[in-house]
């Protein structure tokens, strides 16, 4: 998720294979910590910020974030009335603590973007914390080769999973890469690689 440019409003202020474990330091053990005490789940987030925003809104994705303006919470990515909103719902209580809002920029478009996938974010998450037993950090719809499938982190004491759920049929897939042969850190995860995940420092603006 980029930082955002214009802010709405906001108040105070988570061999390719099915599905990899990585034990990495994808999340510090404070943030994997914070991850694990969290009051609600990134399901619940998700519903919040779709009431905020409208239920039709397309979701992009959604991240825990450990402490960003003394709150933890989730940062949900939407798109809504021609404008990308970031929604923070605070991880102990379920509020909505702010929402930016900016026109997105002109980007090349995959040719299954605009087809509403028939799995929910939500279903996809849920999938994957069925498969792992953890709580979701991370999840992104992503669109690959001409499909389209979710990108989904969870955390297990202390171990990482990556978990790809196709868009439309529900079922845990090879994760999807860019191009055959070569190594992307972020597209290929084989058992024991450590994955580099690097926080975005940006965050919601107080007013």
């Amino acid at each position: 998720m980029k930082k955002s440019v214009k802010t709405l409003a906001a108040t105070l202020l988570t061999g390719v294979m099915t599905f990899g474990a990585i034990n990495a330091n994808a999340m510090s053990p404070k943030d994997q910590d914070a991850l694990g005490k969290a009051k609600i789940t990134a399901v619940q987030a998700l519903s919040a910020a779709q009431a905020k925003i409208g239920a039709d809104a397309k979701v992009k994705g959604i991240d825990f974030k450990h402490h960003y303006f003394g709150k933890d919470h989730f940062e949900v990515e939407m798109f809504a009335n021609g404008q990308k909103q970031k929604v923070a719902v605070d991880a102990a209580s379920g509020d909505i603590l702010g929402v930016e809002s900016e026109a997105p920029k002109t980007v090349k478009v995959s040719p299954t973007a605009d087809i509403a996938p028939q799995v929910s974010f939500a279903q996809a998450m849920d999938t994957a914390v069925t498969k792992t037993g953890g709580k979701v950090a991370e999840a992104d719809l992503e669109h690959k080769r001409g499909m389209a499938f979710y990108k989904i982190e969870t955390i297990n004491n202390g171990v990482v999973y990556k978990v790809a759920v196709d868009a439309n049929s529900g079922q845990i897939i090879d994760m999807p890469q860019k191009h055959k042969g070569k190594h992307h850190k972020h597209d290929r995860f084989e058992k024991g690689e450590r994955h580099e995940h690097h926080q975005n420092e940006g965050g919601f603006r107080q007013n």
